[in-house]
């Protein structure tokens, strides 16, 4: 630091997530919520000219999804945290197809294979491991438990 002070931050950016300051670790998802509304709106302002709603879905789960589920293989969310994501992902179908109440968006995520964004984590976590064990040129094999630093 060559001599110089550290600031006293709530909320530090280290590798793309963002750790808030508080008595255990925790993480803030409000950066993905943003980044993922800002690309939902552009594509969704770009397809509507095509007419058609699978197109405006395959660019939301090819753009919007990977922004949303960034580093969650990695670090541990909080329900309320995954309700967060979920409510972004329920937005973007709502605005898609017009559809109205919980139980109709659930349906319609159902018909377009948008699963919830727990099975979504967990996949990307497994997936993430699988690789893990592959690449293990030593055929050790790995025993891999996710961290909970304080209980929620």
């Amino acid at each position: 630091m060559s001599g110089g002070k550290l600031k006293c931050v709530n909320e530090l950016k280290y590798l793309g997530v963002h750790l808030v300051a508080a008595k255990c670790f925790k993480t803030s998802v409000n950066h993905l919520k943003v980044k993922s509304y800002r690309v939902f709106n552009f594509s969704y302002s770009r397809s509507k000219a095509a007419n058609s709603e699978m197109i405006t879905v395959q660019l939301l789960k090819a753009y919007c999804l990977p922004l949303l589920l960034y580093a969650s293989e990695a670090i541990l969310l909080s329900k309320s945290q995954l309700q967060d994501l979920n409510n972004c992902i329920n937005r973007s179908v709502y605005k898609i197809f017009g559809v109205t109440g919980a139980e109709a968006v659930k349906d319609v995520r159902n018909f377009i294979a948008l699963d919830d964004v727990a099975v979504l984590v967990e996949r990307r976590t497994v997936k993430s491991v699988d690789r893990l064990i592959d690449s293990n040129s030593y055929g050790k094999l790995f025993l891999y438990v996710r961290p909970r630093f304080c209980s929620i």
